[in-house]
């Protein structure tokens, strides 16, 4: 959970200068490089909400936090409307399909706390710890995430 207590208002300025370029690298795993930029846009948009109320204790979670949220809201608006534009198609029976799967469609299939978590330890080279302390989830929750990633990867490119 991020903690919210009553203080002064952060500058975002400071906070942009401060954590755009890793929240960027950080969506970009997240929701791929076209649709990167407007994940962080909304992460500080939602700071800046927060920001005129309340002090957040610890700003580099909320905004890592509030990027993973706005790539769930992504996710699932995807979802819907290619469940929406499959319904429509019948897909032909001679259709094949490419038996070979690269390392970007397998991370991709990955959930987003899977994928988060792949991009931190190995990416970032962070410790269970400080991924849990970030993503405002328990350690266990982290090396759960992990070893299905693992798991994931493994059966996919194999």
């Amino acid at each position: 959970m991020i903690e919210i207590e009553q203080s002064l208002p952060m500058s975002l300025e400071t906070l942009w200068r401060d954590y755009a370029d890793q929240l960027m690298r950080f969506a970009t795993v997240l929701v791929g490089p076209s649709d990167a930029a407007d994940i962080v846009v909304d992460a500080f948009m939602a700071v800046s909400r927060t920001a005129t109320d309340a002090f957040v204790v610890n700003e580099r979670a909320y905004l890592y936090r509030a990027c993973t949220n706005r790539a769930h809201d992504l996710r699932r608006s995807r979802e819907r409307r290619w469940a929406r534009d499959l319904a429509a198609v019948v897909p032909s029976s001679s259709e094949q399909l490419d038996p070979l799967v690269d390392v970007r469609r397998a991370v991709a299939a990955l959930s987003l706390g899977q994928r988060s978590v792949v991009y931190f330890v190995y990416w970032e080279d962070l410790t269970e710890r400080s991924i849990a302390e970030l993503l405002g989830v328990s350690p266990g929750t982290v090396r759960r995430h992990l070893a299905r990633a693992q798991a994931n990867l493994r059966k996919a490119l194999t």
